[in-house]
């Protein structure tokens, strides 16, 4: 997945799956991030879209 698009992109990335794939910390540093991003965390990546549309659409998707 790409993130230099003009439309925005959200995604999830969970914890294990990113330490086991992207990260090489050591026990310690990878204890705490799990303390840091729980079980996982959201990538966003702002578009070319109309701010106010980009508004609606994170207030919608974050109330449900």
């Amino acid at each position: 997945m790409s993130l230099s698009k003009t439309r925005s992109l959200i995604y999830y990335l969970p914890t294990e799956e990113l330490l086991g794939a992207a990260f090489h910390l050591t026990k310690g540093a990878a204890d705490a991030y799990r303390g840091w991003a729980g079980e996982g965390s959201f990538r966003l990546s702002i578009g070319l879209e109309d701010l106010a549309d980009l508004i609606a659409d994170l207030d919608q998707a974050l109330a449900d």
